[in-house]
């Protein structure tokens, strides 16, 4: 038997070297897989960038249901319309009283297996907002899918803010050249009263209900699975939750100069009025190229609380972030005869808006405004346009 040759130690110590890097690199990928793994085993599929097939058809179908009236959509061949239908022949079901239909998602499903095959749906969920008790007859959204807003055939809803608003107008609103006076005193709001103790009772009528409308997304397109079904709307249910005006950053909060608040009142004018010289004087735009936009057809009502400052956070040492609550109302319109309607309020209601104002100053200029919310978005002259 001839013996086995020995590999010099040089060489031996190349081998190991070379088999121990190789098991390292094994386990740091085993690692690494088995992270991947858990991550996308603990995470929900993200649907923002998804465009769901049967949406359109989900909201028509929706508002059929709501409406009391038989399908008149495509559907499955297994969901008869006239079988889910509860109209009895000669009368009109009553449709149901409610103040807005939205829709706010879809949830895929993928039901099947590999041997039987796979049926794949969309339930998609909407916000319905019952009417209150006694407001008048069934009311029918009449804008798209992505945010319907009702029409009032049998009256509007009242818009009377809380808080006893007064008559509405804009004559009692500071003119955008003048200092206004203290007529209307915005004032930094302590934030919302928390709820009184004592026993809960439940309210024997939901006001807000999730409708839910099964979609099979067919080969020839999408189609009616079943009839829609309500269902208890969780999301964002219970108590108040959440800071949104910012005042979670408690280091940051900033008390607002009687100088800004001022040139806040020359903003909301300029703004609810669409006086757009207001506008750019108030910014401190000094680009000739720039003008600014409000809107029109609308004033400050007349109230103490058609301006307020809410809350104020530091954004910079030159710039300050600011809450602010418009209660805005609707002028008369061009053709109207004034008085004609002297017992209905014209439109009004609080409008919530993010400004950024100047920190300092005698005339801090009002540099950027967007919705509440939007403060990430605001930079100085953030709504100007080029003329």
């Amino acid at each position: 038997m001839v013996p086995a040759r020995r590999s010099s130690e040089p060489t031996a110590r190349r081998r190991a070297r070379r088999i121990l890097g190789a098991l390292f690199l094994a386990a740091g990928l085993s690692i690494v897989a088995l992270v991947v793994a858990f991550s996308k085993g603990s995470t929900t599929p993200d649907l923002s960038a998804v465009d769901p097939q049967g949406r359109d058809l989900a909201y028509t179908a929706a508002v059929n249901f709501l409406a009391g009236k038989e399908q008149d959509v495509p559907h499955a061949d297994t969901f008869d319309p006239q079988k889910a239908s509860a109209q009895t022949p000669g009368r009109r079901a009553a449709a149901l009283d409610y103040r807005s239909l939205n829709w706010v998602g879809f949830t895929p499903q993928h039901f099947g297996s590999e041997k039987l095959g796979f049926t794949d749906f969309e339930v998609h969920h909407f916000l319905v907002v019952m009417s209150d008790p006694g407001q008048g007859a069934s009311q029918t959204p009449s804008s798209t899918p992505g945010g319907a807003s009702p029409s009032t055939p049998g009256g509007s809803p009242s818009s009377t803010p809380s808080g006893g608003a007064s008559q509405t107008g804009a004559a009692g609103a500071p003119s955008p050249g003048t200092t206004p006076t203290p007529q209307i005193t915005p004032s930094i709001s302590s934030g919302p009263t928390p709820p009184t103790g004592g026993t809960e009772t439940p309210a024997p009528v939901s006001d807000v209900l999730q409708l839910d409308v099964p979609v099979l997304l067919d080969t020839s397109g999408p189609r009616l699975a079943a009839s829609p079904a309500f269902s208890v709307w969780k999301n964002g249910a219970g108590k108040p939750e959440g800071t949104g005006d910012y005042t979670n950053y408690s280091g940051l909060t900033v008390q607002v100069s009687e100088e800004a608040k001022n040139q806040i009142l020359r903003w909301a004018t300029a703004y609810a009025t669409g006086d757009s010289a207001g506008l750019l004087a108030v910014t401190g735009d000094q680009d000739n190229s720039h003008s600014y936009q409000g809107l029109s057809g609308f004033g400050l009502a007349n109230s103490a609380q058609a301006v307020q400052v809410l809350s104020a956070i530091k954004s910079t040492d030159e710039q300050i972030i600011v809450r602010v609550r418009l209660m805005l109302a609707r002028t008369d319109q061009i053709g109207t005869v004034p008085g004609k309607k002297s017992n209905v309020q014209p439109f009004t209601n609080f409008a919530d808006f993010d400004l950024l104002v100047g920190a300092s100053g005698a005339q801090p200029p009002v540099l950027a405004w967007g919705p509440a919310g939007s403060a990430a978005d605001l930079e100085p002259y953030y709504n100007a346009q080029k003329n």
